[in-house]
């Protein structure tokens, strides 16, 4: 990696690191799993890696960007994904670097999927197992099927079945906190009489 430059060096001191301190801060709250040193000590590395800096509108935010980037990069290489991490997914798929993400919303998060956590462990063994490995393992269908002797068809409804257990358990406040994309498809399953 080539040397910084000193105009880098100053530019990132007065930019960039009176955020350190938030960042970490944000890490910590929405990644409880993550080495939060490691993913601050690689954000300063691509930092200093730039040629220029005129392209940053907004140091803070591309800060906070840069170190999103680092923890879906090592999340993504994880085989499978622990609960804590897809927790903090959630909230960076919301755009994690705005002011929007208070301690508050992440704490309600949290307990929002604890009680998700809850009512997956309550579901019949074969649709727990099913849910748990597709769901929250990312394993596909097929190899589901395969593990367990079922066809891909038992494996989709199970998933299915399971999925619509646990949403019908939820209150209609739980359901209004859930990201934008699964409160359209609840709407869509309104309009549509909830059919199965």
């Amino acid at each position: 990696m080539p040397a910084m430059s000193s105009f880098l060096i100053g530019w990132v001191s007065r930019h960039v690191l009176p955020h350190e301190r938030a960042l970490r801060t944000w890490l910590r709250t929405a990644f409880p799993a993550i080495d939060v040193d490691d993913v601050i000590q690689e954000s300063y590395c691509r930092l200093a890696g730039l040629s220029s800096v005129e392209h940053i509108d907004d140091p803070r935010r591309y800060f906070f960007r840069v170190a999103r980037n680092i923890v879906l990069e090592q999340v993504r290489r994880e085989r499978v994904v622990r609960i804590e991490a897809a927790s903090g997914l959630a909230v960076l798929e919301q755009g994690g670097e705005d002011e929007e993400c208070s301690p508050e919303r992440i704490v309600a998060g949290r307990l929002a999927l604890e009680r998700v956590e809850r009512l997956i462990d309550a579901l019949p063994e074969r649709s727990r197992k099913i849910v748990r490995m597709r769901k929250i393992e990312g394993l596909p269908q097929r190899e589901i099927a395969s593990r367990l002797g079922l066809s891909e068809n038992v494996v989709e409804n199970e998933v299915a079945r399971g999925l619509r257990r646990v949403l019908d358990q939820l209150t209609e406040g739980e359901r209004a906190e859930m990201p934008t994309r699964r409160r359209a498809m609840l709407a869509r399953r309104t309009r549509q009489g909830d059919r199965p």
